[in-house]
């Protein structure tokens, strides 16, 4: 039976032997009275390092003090320091060239990097490396959602009031649509329906009341049109389309830019899940077109006529005495058979040629803008549409339309609307075998034309009354400097 013999061991290499084996046996001791575990370790010590059992004689103690005393079986350690340093016996050497031992040129140091160092050094490169991969699968993932997002097409449907070849179809919507498309690179593709037609209504045009609701409802995403008739029901609208002896396009644009002015706006039919923005404007309306001179202030009673908005409520009230018949541009060629009107208006001498109007027997026409000294239309949009865009897309739609909102669709030729004229007042009416005659009312017939401005005032004095809650913006409308129409 070996000798048991005691030798000194430094600190640093204790620390190292006891990492060594617990590293080269997996194990960890519960703790220091825990007798099974020291045995059961020990008998893996005696099978792995072939060391023979009577050496093994003080193992279970030997290894208790190994982890926690200072003294050291040599028979042990010396089958320990073989088996770590590959069946090397020379211990010496094996010290110093591990530097666990001081010697002149190799002071005593820490213990060196194990492999469990190692390990954990390799363990913590492949956490940062997976981590990295981590990071940029979820941004490779993100970034492919937004140049999904970014590339998504977004279809919308625009129905409008205005026939496909109106100069408010071809040269203001066609060139609103375009520049959607150019600024939001294809992202937003708005697509017209004319004359208040959209996918599902198989060619036939709806009521304005059925596009609103079409548009409430997400059949349809954008309206333009004009707020003419809505004041009705919401008397807000008033302002923000055309007032007779009103604001002209300068003086509209300017009352517009106030924030809380464009904020009342966009609200006007919230209530609706519909938000609303300046879309347009004609500037200055002829008067319309007569059979007869309206030289006296009885000239409208009874008579039928076709006046839009406001000055349509005015004509068709008691104090006037006009029946007012509403007409769309998809009526226009049915009711023109079907209703005698005796004075109807429409734009300007350009447009009201492109609809025959000079050929519908009248033999006067108003040049004067009493009725629309400007008119200005609006996009409908619903709201859960609009709030659906990406924020991108939003801001660039909502750019294009306020890009466009101060822009003057019937710009002034004054070549063309010369030339025009000129065709009206060569047109020969058959029923007197005399040309149609140009006029201005304010200038020929001032009797009605200042007759038909006082009851104006006094019929919107009246509907301000009725809503009061219209008496601040009404107020602010006002108090804009204003031309006299």
């Amino acid at each position: 039976m070996a000798e048991k013999k005691i030798i000194s061991i430094s600190k640093e290499e204790l620390l190292f032997l006891r990492k060594a084996i617990l590293k080269t046996f997996d194990r960890a001791i519960d703790s220091p009275g825990d007798k099974s575990g020291y045995e059961s370790l020990a008998n893996d010590i005696t099978e792995r390092l072939s060391v023979e059992p009577q050496q093994q004689k003080h193992s279970v103690g030997l290894l208790h003090k190994l982890m926690h005393d200072e003294g050291h079986n040599r028979d042990f350690l010396d089958a320990c320091y073989r088996y770590i340093s590959g069946n090397e016996y020379d211990r010496e050497q094996y010290l110093k060239q591990n530097t666990l031992v001081e010697t002149e040129n190799a002071p005593l140091l820490a213990p060196p990097k194990t492999k469990d160092i190692e390990v954990w050094k390799q363990r913590f490169v492949v956490s940062l490396v997976l981590l990295g991969l981590m990071g940029i699968s979820v941004s490779f993932y993100f970034f492919q959602r937004y140049l999904a997002e970014r590339q998504q097409q977004v279809n919308w449907n625009m129905t409008t009031a205005w026939s496909e070849n109106s100069t408010i179809q071809t040269f203001f919507l066609e060139k609103f649509v375009k520049e959607v498309e150019k600024q939001t690179n294809g992202r937003l593709v708005i697509h017209i329906f004319p004359d208040f037609q959209f996918p599902n209504s198989n060619g036939h045009h709806k009521t304005k009341d059925e596009v609103r609701k079409a548009l409430s409802a997400g059949e349809v995403d954008i309206l333009h049109s004009g707020p003419y008739t809505d004041f009705d029901e919401t008397p807000e609208a008033l302002l923000f389309s055309t007032l007779p002896f009103g604001k002209n396009y300068q003086e509209m644009i300017v009352w517009l830019r106030q924030p809380e002015i464009r904020n009342t706006l966009e609200n006007l039919y919230k209530k609706e899940g519909i938000l609303t923005f300046s879309a347009g404007h004609t500037g200055p309306q002829y008067g319309g077109w007569y059979r007869e001179m309206p030289s006296d202030t009885n000239f409208f009673n009874k008579k039928t006529v076709r006046f839009a908005g406001f000055a349509g409520y005015l004509l068709n009230h008691n104090n006037v005495g006009a029946r007012n018949k509403p007409m769309f541009q998809y009526q226009y060629a049915s009711l023109m058979e079907q209703i005698h009107y005796d004075a109807l208006e429409w734009l300007n001498p350009e447009e009201d040629i492109k609809m025959s109007l000079h050929l519908k027997g009248f033999r006067y026409y108003d040049r004067s803008h009493w009725n629309e000294p400007n008119s200005m239309f609006l996009f409908y949009i619903n709201q859960a549409a609009i709030n659906s865009l990406p924020d991108e897309l939003k801001q660039q739609l909502l750019d294009v339309i306020q890009k466009m909102s101060e822009e003057r669709i019937f710009k002034i030729d004054s070549e063309n609307h010369q030339l025009a004229e000129n065709t009206i007042e060569n047109t020969i009416v058959p029923s007197c075998n005399c040309t149609i005659k140009i006029f201005d009312m304010q200038q020929d017939c001032p009797q009605t034309y200042y007759f038909l401005r006082r009851h104006n005032q006094q019929l919107l004095d009246a509907f301000f009354m009725k809503n009061p809650q219209l008496k601040t913006l009404y107020e602010d409308y006002q108090s804009m400097p204003q031309s006299q129409n």
